[in-house]
């Protein structure tokens, strides 16, 4: 303004800043997830599941949320990255989208819906919250590209290196 430039003049030279620095924390992102997936751990099934009822038996193991996290909010917070969710419920639908967040501004989300998980003898509460942890974990596993492994009790990879994904 002192120097004699408009008002439109600044709005595009605030606008060209805006984009440059959305670029250059889009290039952190992206940096950051990099160096993330590269020290992230093996994130280990550490949950059984075993019942039988009429339709037969279910037998399965899987990494909860609180696995998922132990493994990776170390990491992530070492690299400026965070996550929270946004949930939404519509008609029995539940929607959860991970938002993973870099400290320069850039962020980025992953969303998916499910019907309430009303299996077993859940309560309509436990079906919602069963639904919710599992969208969350893979909301956030879908964010980083990660997946589960079965934990082959300290053998050497080639007796147990089956990547399974519950």
């Amino acid at each position: 303004i002192s120097s004699g430039a408009s008002v439109e003049t600044l709005e595009r030279l605030m606008a060209l800043q805006e984009r440059y620095e959305a670029a250059q924390a889009r290039k952190a992102f992206d940096e950051a997830v990099s160096a993330a997936k590269s020290e992230i751990g093996p994130i280990f099934k550490n949950k059984k599941v075993d019942f039988t009822t009429q339709k037969g038996r279910t037998n399965y193991a899987y990494e909860d949320l609180a696995e998922v996290s132990r493994t990776v909010d170390p990491v992530l917070a070492k690299h400026g990255l965070s996550y929270r969710y946004r949930t939404s419920q519509e008609s029995g639908r539940l929607t959860v989208t991970c938002i993973m967040s870099h400290r320069m501004g850039h962020r980025e989300e992953t969303t998916l819906a499910a019907s309430n998980d009303e299996s077993g003898n859940k309560n309509s509460i436990q079906a919602v919250g069963s639904a919710a942890t599992y969208l969350q974990r893979y909301t956030l596993k879908l964010a980083l590209g990660l997946a589960a492994t079965v934990d082959n009790d300290a053998a050497t990879p080639s007796d147990n290196s089956m990547s399974i994904d519950a």
